[in-house]
């Protein structure tokens, strides 16, 4: 029952988060619709969106949000009824409504003079504003002003949640010492997931697996098309949002869930490994691979961290995300690399050494539910064989040239299911364990994973504050102070604010090495840096899923319309392209969501990092004094996550 409680529990997340949007959409109650129950937002026209039978959505006339009636921020004014996100919106509207009614330019936001006002047409509708200069403004970018701000948390919750933060961190580590978990424990707290018929059939065959990458990579051509032949406006372009909100949004989601999967259904490596071995499921000893050793230089992550932090300056600093084209030719670069990859090197040296996407989701997978590993490690050592890394008739070995028998940490495994196929002694499952075993449990940390784990926390942090008005103030003051241009202020910005974090570590590290040496350890300052930065990924993991659940519940919903008419050619395959779905959940039920979830990761990494400082003293005196370091570290980056979900967010989707 023990085992039991510890491996589902962390999966009452998807009950919670199901009774959170099922409880923002009963609360409130809608009022009568009527010819005048629409808001005065020029977004809509004055008009209210039917989206099937779910009723209706309408916009925040104050901060231009879609929203649903059933979150319950209602006001009548001059016998209409508008809808609000939250109580703020709704209490700035009853303090003064006139500010946010009339005839408004849609660039300035000003009341239009009668007498100089022009007009310009957009997706069908016109929009009435106060001049020309202005109409040529927003013709030249009409997506951008269909952005709006979300808010963050309020302030009290925000302070009430630091105190949570300190609360736990000071409280809980005597806690921590006491219930143990050890490595022997943690192991053995898995339950085989093979045991069930239906998922050793799906797992043991090669054609449902083909069949789940055939659907990938049809989704994945579909975006590539609609980048490039759809209309480039991102609101009638399905590539945008399928790719930076539906995939990459949720992808840490589904790490957290099922390990590798999205490594299991690649559409990058399911294209190149058809094309190099001219099939599509069947094993095959044939194939059109040069089979070249990867280069010794480049035997580890080092290429997939530059790659990652260069698709973050991409990305961020050239607006890929709303640029349906420019995202379609990602898609097509990353393609060409697996392709060339399997073409050129031995196995799959691409999704072990090089792989972005592969090597970022690896880290997370240290904290995921899911694992592939040796049922008996003893019938490893004595197999003649070694199947599970030569291959068999009917399986491949490793094709990230693991050994499966001895395997602790999910990095590198891509759950291809090869080794289960080949191993002749059915000695390799598929188990559900508890979050964060290979945290834990693992005995060899290596510089290029730590520095990689720094800089994902880094740049998670740095995704949330480039949609803040902080980010845009910290680009004006480097482009008025230093004259320098936008893109080279964005790289300085972006630079200083990604070793921040690293610097602030490498110091309190060096801290909790100090106290360390009075106790006579014989471990290296290097040691201490990377080992404890293992810790950190907790609070990395839980930061990026709480900033994801904004964009997929709040965002998300929008692609609906879009399967009907992905190209923007006013097509309605579905009968869902005159939808306009509201958020899945209401602002002020989200907040409470994020504020659980980063408080969630600072517990995860201050077991970790008791259970890392255990591990490298074995007496508790010495472990305590070395951890205070690392608690004040731990402290200020779950603090700064929650300061970032404080700041208003402009919603970069929001334009479709």
């Amino acid at each position: 029952m023990r085992t039991f409680c510890k491996i589902f529990l962390p999966y009452t997340f998807f009950l919670g988060l199901g009774l959170a949007i099922w409880f923002s959409n009963v609360r409130g109650v809608e009022a009568p619709a009527t010819k005048e129950t629409a808001d005065a937002c020029p977004h809509c026209n004055g008009k209210s969106v039917p989206i099937g039978m779910k009723g209706k959505t309408y916009i925040d006339p104050v901060c231009h949000m879609e929203v649903s009636p059933a979150w319950g921020f209602h006001v009548r004014y001059d016998d209409k009824n508008y809808y609000f996100c939250t109580s703020q919106c709704r209490d700035r509207f009853k303090r003064s409504p006139e500010d946010f009614l009339g005839d408004r330019c849609i660039v300035c936001k000003q009341l239009n003079d009668p007498r100089h006002v022009v007009t310009a047409t957009y997706m069908g509708k016109t929009y009435r504003l106060c001049s020309e200069e202005h109409r040529q403004q927003f013709k030249a970018d009409p997506a951008s002003y269909f952005m709006h701000t979300m808010w963050g948390i309020p302030s009290w919750l925000y302070y009430i949640s630091i105190a949570l933060v300190l609360l736990v961190s000071f409280g809980l580590i005597e806690w921590f010492d006491r219930i143990g978990s050890g490595s022997d424990e943690l192991r053995s707290d898995r339950i085989d997931l093979l045991r069930i018929g239906l998922i050793r059939s799906a797992v043991t065959s090669r054609v449902f697996r083909f069949v789940c990458q055939a659907v990938i990579v049809a989704l994945f051509c579909l975006i590539i098309a609609a980048g490039l032949y759809g209309n480039q406006n991102p609101a009638l372009n399905i590539a945008p949002i399928l790719t930076w909100t539906v995939w990459w949004g949720g992808l840490v989601i589904l790490i957290m869930f099922a390990g590798k999967a999205w490594c299991y259904v690649c559409p990058w490596d399911a294209v190149a490994g058809w094309m190099e071995k001219w099939r599509f499921w069947k094993k095959t000893d044939d194939g059109l691979s040069l089979d070249l050793k990867w280069p010794k230089a480049l035997r580890n992550i080092v290429l997939a961290t530059v790659l990652f932090v260069g698709l973050t300056w991409i990305e961020l600093g050239f607006g890929v995300t709303m640029k349906p084209r420019v995202t379609a030719w990602l898609a097509i670069a990353m393609l060409l690399m697996a392709i060339v990859s399997a073409f050129l090197f031995e196995r799959k040296a691409f999704c072990r050494y090089a792989c972005l996407v592969g090597r970022v989701s690896g880290l997370y997978a240290l904290f995921s539910g899911i694992e592939v590993r040796a049922k008996d490690r003893s019938k490893c050592r004595s197999c003649p064989g070694k199947e599970c890394v030569q291959g068999s008739e009917k399986a491949y070995g490793c094709p990230t040239f693991l050994y499966p028998g001895y395997l602790e940490a999910n990095t590198y495994c891509i759950q291809c299911s090869e080794c289960i196929q080949a191993c002749p002694s059915d000695n390799l499952s598929l188990y559900l364990r508890p979050w964060g075993a290979d945290l834990v449990t693992q005995k060899r940390p290596r510089t290029d994973e730590a520095y990689l784990a720094l800089l994902m926390l880094s740049i998670t942090g740095f995704h949330g504050l480039t949609m803040t008005a902080n980010w845009h103030q910290i680009i004006d003051w480097l482009n008025e102070t230093f004259s320098f241009g936008r893109m080279l202020a964005f790289s300085i910005g972006m630079t200083a604010l990604m070793l921040a974090p690293i610097a602030i570590y490498a110091l309190l590290i060096w801290c909790s090495y100090r106290f360390a040496t009075r106790s006579g350890t014989n471990l290296s300052y290097h040691d201490y840096f990377i080992r404890y930065a293992y810790a950190l990924l907790p609070i990395a993991l839980f930061y990026h899923l709480a900033h994801n659940m904004e964009h997929l519940l709040m965002e998300g919903p929008k692609v609906v319309a879009l399967f009907s008419d992905p190209f923007g050619w006013n097509w309605n395959l579905f009968g869902t392209a005159q939808w306009s779905v509201p958020p899945l959940i209401s602002l002020d039920v989200l907040w409470i969501v994020q504020i659980v979830l980063v408080l969630v990761g600072h517990l995860f990494s201050l077991w970790v990092a008791q259970r890392t400082s255990v591990n490298l003293f074995g007496n508790r005196q010495s472990a305590v004094r070395s951890q205070i370091p690392m608690l004040v570290a731990m402290i200020l980056f779950s603090v700064f996550s929650l300061w970032l979900l404080k700041q208003p967010m402009e919603m970069r989707t929001s334009a479709m």
